[in-house]
């Protein structure tokens, strides 16, 4: 519905609106006013001509739908404001922790070789994190502080009871597997080549071999796009 444009009245005539939007009658405008009933009677009559409605009752309708639409329209408008400001601000912050992220990996996959080897209970600390993850890069401090780990524990449980060191085994044989892979990408291998343990004891001197060979650089297909 199109607004009702009240700037078109004189400012006496606003006030005759506002009191009669507010319920009262003539008399009680007059009063409010300190004017005749006679003048308020001349208003209203100004007021119907202009706003193109023939009655009180029509005047405030046509005032109550006007100010509904009003609301309506500004609602509106303020939720697809909203709305789009929030989904801008939403992509923006998505796009720079997704670049964060990927500037990060870099770093931990790059970096290694300038913060110095890994400590004895830090490569166990990130073995265990990185329990079942095959991705990425693992240096040789690592790797094989966690292997001692390995070794040292299981050897203590197994004097206390072969049960407790046959299921430590079982429960850190994944992230050994996990470990050795990220050991292997980070000579430029696949971590496939860790099935050679399956073969007799050559098998498993070749693939030790192969976690003591030194990093190579990372190449380019490596690194995740910025």
């Amino acid at each position: 519905m199109p607004m009702v444009d009240l700037n078109s009245l004189s400012n006496r005539e606003q006030d005759v609106v506002k009191l009669l939007r507010e319920g009262k009658s003539n008399k009680l405008i007059a009063s409010d006013l300190s004017i005749s009933e006679r003048t308020v009677e001349f208003h209203l009559k100004n007021i119907f001509d202009k706003l193109h409605v023939n009655s009180r009752v029509e005047l405030i309708i046509k005032l109550g739908e006007s100010t509904v639409a009003a609301k309506e329209e500004n609602a509106e408008n303020r939720d697809t404001s909203s709305s789009s400001n929030w989904a801008t601000s939403l992509k923006e912050a998505a796009s720079k922790i997704g670049k964060e992220l990927r500037v990060e990996n870099i770093v931990s996959n790059t970096a290694r070789s300038n913060t110095g080897p890994m400590s004895f209970f830090e490569s166990i600390r990130t073995c265990l994190v990185k329990y079942a993850d095959f991705n990425g890069r693992a240096s040789r401090s690592e790797f094989w502080w966690f292997a001692l780990f390995i070794l040292l524990a299981a050897t203590g449980l197994t004097y206390l009871s072969n049960p407790l060191g046959e299921a430590f085994l079982v429960a850190v044989v994944l992230p050994l597997l996990a470990a050795g892979a990220r050991r292997l990408h980070d000579t430029g291998r696949s971590g496939w080549w860790q099935l050679f343990i399956l073969a007799p004891f050559a098998g498993i001197v070749l693939v030790g071999i192969l976690w003591a060979v030194p990093p190579v650089a990372p190449q380019p297909e490596d690194m995740p796009p910025v």
